[in-house]
């Protein structure tokens, strides 16, 4: 799948979730339905907005989800809840356009402002459709309606403000170099020419790393599935970013595996 392709199959993932009435079952897709907003998306990328309404925090998850952090905020211009940020963020990158792709993020306006968003799944020759967060399965736009819908509407359907086209090239495909690189986020490792290793544990040369999401490997302290790992992080170290073990006598330093 290509960039595009991967955040739609995210969002096709989400259809049927509920936002809840409090921040119990955030994973459950229907488990304490409510009207408070409270979502699994704003838990995970937007915490201090839980409760507030997340359309736009259901379109950044899901690119999140298939693409990562870093490539996420290259894609979208940064990371924002509020529907009019967004649509400047592709306004300044001159990537605001007035027809929908696969994989754009359609922008919806009222009398005021823009004020819904959700994500272009496919495209007929007179219809848009969508996957959209805190909507409902009714026609026409239904801004903090409360689940994720799939949805449609006719090009020229006067509520539709304009689409964000996130540059895909930047996250498509490039050659990498196998083995270890660096760049200004950190250390990470192509596996082959095409891809490398992410949100995965990996021994490499007889120590062994940890790898997030957006393929960097870890350093310093961190908590993983409840338990707390070091990992080396002085830079320029030759080890650096490798994990750390404890011998017998309780002495710390870069493990062997």
């Amino acid at each position: 799948m290509n960039g595009a392709e991967s955040v739609i199959h995210i969002a096709k993932e989400e259809r049927g979730y509920l936002e809840k009435a409090s921040a119990k079952d955030l994973d459950s897709k229907t488990a304490n339905a409510g009207s408070n907003n409270f979502t699994k998306y704003a838990r995970d990328l937007y915490p201090a907005l839980q409760g507030q309404p997340w359309c736009d925090m259901f379109v950044d998850w899901c690119f999140v989800k298939a693409l990562g952090e870093i490539s996420t905020r290259k894609l979208l211009g940064g990371f924002s809840a509020y529907t009019p940020t967004s649509a400047r963020y592709f306004k300044d990158k001159g990537l605001w356009k007035s027809s929908p792709q696969p994989g754009d993020q359609i922008f919806f306006e009222n009398a005021v402002r823009i004020y819904h968003t959700g994500i272009v799944e496919r495209v007929t020759i007179d219809r848009v459709y969508t996957i959209e967060g805190n909507t409902s399965n009714a026609a026409g736009v239904v801004a903090n309606g409360g689940g994720v819908w799939e949805k449609s509407y006719h090009l020229s359907y006067q509520g539709i403000a304009g689409y964000g086209r996130p540059d895909w090239s930047q996250v498509e495909s490039p050659k990498y170099k196998v083995g270890w690189n660096h760049d200004e986020n950190g250390w990470w490792y192509a596996d082959t020419d095409h891809s490398y290793k992410k949100s995965v544990w990996e021994i490499i040369n007889g120590h062994k790393y940890r790898f997030n999401q957006d393929g960097y490997a870890l350093t310093d302290w961190h908590e993983i599935d409840g338990k707390w790992y070091y990992f080396e992080s002085r830079p320029g170290h030759p080890l650096e970013c490798a994990l750390y073990t404890t011998d017998s006598e309780g002495v710390q330093n870069v493990g062997d595996f």
